[in-house]
Formats: structure tokens, C-alpha cells, sequence
């Protein structure tokens, strides 16, 4: 195969495909070209003989006249989208060549169930009805006819690169663990406290006698507390900020980042002690130290999935370039003259 330049676009592949097979996608009624090498938009294409043969695929020609007409309709359809120039509308024209005669060797079909799927979702994705998505087409100047002949395409892409890319890649348990362990310190984490609090809230510049009932008033749920009551409860029924309706509870903190009147009496704490009043400018506060954690990393258990995404969409993209640059060039001849 004679490539003369030709480069397929695989940026965002990765993206494209998950998108595509996802049930809560989210297209434009005019979006709804599913692939990343279609992204064209306006650019004047210098004035030449409209029909000079810019490129050939497998012997038949593509000729300047067909690429203008190419770049019109991708510029109707998504007026919004960038093309920096004349020779990244062929590669596209090109791809679109190869995936079409992809897609007829390998006998793939899409029923009219499926193109009433995706259309379904874009309705309901925009909160349209039947009439208005037609309305919204036909102010993007597109047919209904030729947009659902355009989903049909596009899903025959979708279908072909799940056949034979999607089902080629695969993220193991072993590729997890390798990447975590080869960026392991970006997962560190530093020592932290897990933390109740009971507050009582106090104006900064309360009289003194309010301050002073409030005061007792908090003394008295500690007493509570120090006798056995379980602090959570007191927290749930007596405690005027929002952590009250979780018991009190501050999570796992890095005691660095607390205000600093807690985090002088936090230092000097043992696990399931409960504090003295602390007066900030909040109002009044009893903390209780549940449990200390030393500085470690987040376990893999919580990264695992992450990973794997990050991962499947970097082979998706590794593969998918494979495949056009390698695998289709065995079948096909491809020469561009720009």
C-alpha cells in the first residue's frame, strides 16, 4: 500500500467507542457522527480543476470536486467543529473509504431497530419528540431520510470496530497491579485522623452569660458521653452542624488541614478520647478521636477500576491505530496526491 502521508485520526478514539456502546449518551441532535476522524469543519480549499484526481483507494479515484463535497457535508452537519486543512479532510475522506469497504467485506448489516435505538436516544437525551427533532434537522439543513441513512453508517463503524478492535483488547488483572505499582506514588497518602465532632454554635462576640449557658450546656453532653452515652447518638440529637445527621462524623482527615484549634488539641489525643470545649469562631465544639491511620497509600482495591478505564482506552487507542495503519493496509491500496 502506497501511503503518500496518509495518516488515519485516532485521537479520542478511546472515547468515541465507549461513547458510542454507552446507554446514557448524551449527542446533539446534529452530532451524531460517532467517529473522531470526522471532525470537519469550515476551511476554504484553494481554487483548483475541481475534478483533479487528489487520491485513489484501491484503484478508484477521489477527485477534488468529491473532497469540497465531503468537507460541505461535514460542515453542515457540525458547523461548530475545526479542520486545519485541506489534507486532513482527504485522510478523512480517505478513512471513510476504507471503513465502508470494511464493513461490505465483512457482510455487517444494521437493522432499522437499531437506528430507531440511537435515534430514540438522542430524543431523549434532548427532551425532544418526533416533530422536533425533525424541526432541529431541517434547521441544520438535513433530510430525516439521509440523517437516518447517516446513524446507519455510523453504526455499521461502531459495529465494526467492536468486531474487531473492542473484542481484541483486554486490561488483566496483572496490567492493573503493574501500573499500580509503577505509579505508586501518586496514590500516597498521608497520616490521617478519623474524627466525630459535636458542635454548638456561639456568636464570636456573645455576651458573656450566653456564652456561658452554652458552655455548660456542651459540659453537660460531655458528662453524657464520658459516662458511656454513645457519642454519634448524642451528636445526632444534639449537635448544630451539618455532620450531625451522620453522627458527627468529619470522615478521615489529614490533621494539617483542620482548623488549627483542632488540630493543637487533636495532636495531644488518644484513640476514643473525647476532647475539652474548644471555642472557634464557629461556636463551640467537643471532637472525639476515633482512630489514628499512619500515611500510606490508597489500596489498589479502590484504584482498580480506574485504572482499568485509563488502561482498556489507551490499548483501544494503541490498537485501533494498528489496525488502520497495519491490518486494513494488507487489503487495500491507497495513494494520495495532495
Amino acid at each position: 500500500m502506497k501511503t503518500s502521508g496518509f495518516r488515519p485520526h485516532a485521537a479520542g478514539f478511546a472515547r468515541m467507542l465507549r461513547d458510542a456502546f454507552a446507554e446514557a449518551a448524551r449527542p446533539k441532535p446534529e452530532a451524531y457522527l460517532l467517529a473522531a476522524w470526522l471532525a470537519l469543519a469550515a476551511s476554504p480549499l484553494r481554487a483548483e480543476v475541481v475534478n483533479r484526481i487528489v487520491a485513489s483507494v484501491d484503484g478508484e479515484p477521489i477527485t477534488l470536486y468529491e473532497l469540497n463535497q465531503f468537507v460541505a457535508k461535514q460542515r453542515a452537519l457540525m458547523p461548530s467543529l475545526q479542520m486545519p486543512n485541506q489534507n486532513e479532510a482527504l485522510q478523512a475522506l480517505v478513512t471513510e473509504k476504507l471503513l465502508a469497504k470494511e464493513i461490505a467485506a465483512k457482510g455487517i448489516h444494521v437493522r432499522d431497530e437499531d437506528i430507531d435505538r440511537y435515534v430514540d436516544h438522542i430524543k431523549q437525551a434532548n427532551h425532544l419528540n418526533d416533530d422536533q427533532l425533525k424541526e432541529a434537522l431541517k434547521q441544520q439543513g438535513i433530510d430525516y431520510a439521509k440523517y437516518r441513512d447517516q446513524v446507519r453508517q455510523e453504526i455499521e463503524k461502531v459495529q465494526l470496530m467492536n468486531r474487531e478492535i473492542r473484542s481484541k483488547v483486554n486490561v488483566s488483572p496483572e496490567d492493573i497491579n503493574r501500573y499500580y505499582d509503577a505509579h505508586k506514588k501518586e496514590y500516597e497518602l498521608p497520616a490521617r485522623v478519623k474524627v466525630r465532632q459535636i458542635m454548638l454554635r456561639l456568636d464570636a462576640n456573645a455576651p458573656d452569660e450566653i456564652v456561658q449557658a452554652v458552655t455548660q450546656r456542651l459540659e453537660g453532653l460531655r458528662a453524657q458521653i464520658l459516662k458511656g452515652a454513645d457519642f454519634a447518638k448524642v451528636a445526632k440529637e444534639s449537635s448544630e452542624d451539618p455532620a450531625a445527621a451522620d453522627g458527627g462524623d468529619l470522615g478521615e482527615v489529614d490533621p494539617s488541614k483542620v482548623l488549627a484549634e483542632f488540630e493543637a488539641v487533636l495532636a495531644k489525643m488518644k484513640e476514643g478520647e473525647v476532647s475539652e470545649p474548644i471555642r472557634t469562631k464557629m461556636g463551640l465544639h467537643l471532637l472525639k478521636l476515633e482512630k489514628r491511620i499512619d500515611a500510606g497509600y490508597q489500596p489498589e482495591s479502590e484504584l482498580s477500576a480506574d485504572i482499568k478505564e485509563k488502561l482498556y482506552n489507551e490499548a483501544l487507542d494503541e490498537r485501533y491505530k494498528r489496525w488502520l495503519l497495519e491490518d486494513i493496509q494488507k487489503h487495500h491500496y491507497v495513494e494520495t496526491k495532495l
